[in-house]
């Protein structure tokens, strides 16, 4: 994907959004010099997230790494799972029916995530959404403009028949629950961001089907 950013790129509300997911899914990742590096890297003309709060939170690597443990990872009760399963099937069972569902999708849509977690953790959840911004982008490059909507319409329909279901009260678990602020605050960016691209891909859509030009509709409305 040509990462091209400026104000002439007509393609950079959706260059922002690619990299919005690609950047959360990364901060779900263990804490490291790494994504310190990637945060700093970034800026709110790159991603919709606050990237310097986040930054400025990547204080006591030590504290970062046990609270990444006791929320997501454990060996203990995790805090705040990050499995769709536990919220939308059953709070004590991962690889449930929504896990296969996941699965099912990744598989429909013919991309391999290349899995070192079940489906249905936030990580492929988020790298999947990532890769449909970056597929529609290449799409609408290649002038390639009926597969960029269809590539729209699986995003929307992805966060609303998985992560954009149950984004909520992970983020209220780690808000709830996190010793760090950084883990607090990336709740907080995490559901602001995907339900606000929900309602955002929503009103796309609807004004797609009313008519409207693509590119367009594309450009008015930037992430927040």
């Amino acid at each position: 994907m040509n990462e091209t950013d400026g104000a002439d790129d007509q393609y950079a509300p959706e260059r922002r959004r690619a990299r919005t997911y690609q950047l959360l899914a990364a901060c779900f990742g263990e804490p490291s010099d790494d994504l310190h590096d990637r945060l700093a890297e970034e800026s709110p003309e790159t991603v919709a997230v606050d990237v310097s709060g986040l930054d400025a939170a990547m204080t006591d690597r030590k504290s970062l790494r046990l609270d990444h443990a006791r929320l997501f990872v454990g060996p203990f009760e995790l805090e705040a799972p990050p499995y769709e399963s536990v919220y939308v099937d059953a709070e004590d069972r991962v690889m449930t029916d929504a896990t296969e569902a996941v699965e099912a999708e990744y598989r429909r849509v013919g991309v391999d995530m290349n899995l070192s977690e079940p489906a249905d953790h936030i990580i492929p959840e988020l790298e999947f959404v990532y890769l449909l911004v970056a597929t529609e982008i290449e799409a609408l490059e290649g002038e390639e403009f009926e597969a960029a909507v269809h590539l729209l319409e699986r995003q929307y329909e992805f966060l609303k028949a998985h992560l954009g279901r149950w984004i909520s009260e992970i983020a209220d678990n780690m808000r709830a629950n996190a010793d760090t602020e950084f883990y607090r605050l990336l709740g907080e960016e995490l559901q602001t961001f995907v339900e606000g691209d929900g309602q955002r891909l929503a009103d796309r859509l609807n004004a797609l089907e009313e008519g409207d030009e693509l590119i367009p509709v594309l450009n008015g409305e930037e992430p927040q």
